[in-house]
């Protein structure tokens, strides 16, 4: 299979979910999941990374990557909010409670 058509393949499965790189293997015959998401990033694509914690075969728990597409309605929630509350008065800012 080619690198496109693995970038292709790897771009539909991530638009229904959250895959980590033992998942794209899995179900996509993908081995190198990292490098087709560095393809896809380099493509304009946004693909975010989350490390979450799995554990092995042994019960160690491990960090790795969980590769998403976010949602129209997610890119529109900032990534880090103000904590100041605004007011309704233009400009103004309340005092924190």
């Amino acid at each position: 299979m080619t690198q496109a058509a693995q970038c292709e393949r790897l771009l539909t499965a991530l638009s229904s979910r959250a895959m980590t790189a033992v998942e794209i293997f899995q179900e996509l015959g993908i081995y190198r999941a990292s490098a087709r998401v560095h393809d896809l990033r380099a493509d304009g694509h946004v693909i975010h990374s989350t490390r979450i914690t799995v554990h092995n075969k042994f019960g160690e728990p491990c960090l790795v990557a969980q590769y998403s597409i976010p949602t129209n309605q997610k890119l529109l929630i900032p990534l880090m909010p103000g904590r100041a509350r605004y007011s309704l008065q233009h400009g103004k800012k309340e005092p924190r409670a």
